[in-house]
């Protein structure tokens, strides 16, 4: 997958959360989502995020991030990457898995998007 296409699909998928954020106040909690927005775009601009960097940009408790974080990790959505030089360094990486899911976004957004309305 080109590294455009993907930060293309990870920039439409904030765009939709964007969107969704005040129609759904009290829904289900959307922070793996935001995690999963943020580390993607991070590492498709070259820029990969660590775990405090992480916790500095999103808006939510420490607690409640770590607490994804660790089952997106878990799940195989994302990697904890150690950096070379400094082996105390850790930055979170999107998997493959991530990249699909964002594609599927997507493909369902233009999809609907295409389709006449009703």
């Amino acid at each position: 997958m080109e590294r455009q296409e993907a930060l293309a699909d990870a920039r439409l998928t904030e765009q939709l959360r964007e969107a969704l954020s005040p129609a759904l106040p009290y829904g289900s909690s959307l922070i793996p989502l935001d995690i999963l927005v943020v580390v993607s775009i991070a590492h498709h601009l070259d820029q990969p995020l660590s775990v405090k960097q992480l916790l500095a940009v999103l808006p939510y408790s420490v607690t409640g991030i770590r607490y994804n974080l660790a089952q997106l990790v878990a799940d195989g959505w994302l990697i904890k990457s150690r950096n070379g030089d400094d082996r105390r360094l850790v930055h979170l990486l999107p998997t493959e898995r991530v990249a699909d899911a964002f594609a599927a976004v997507r493909a369902e957004v233009l999809e609907t998007m295409e389709q006449p309305p009703r």
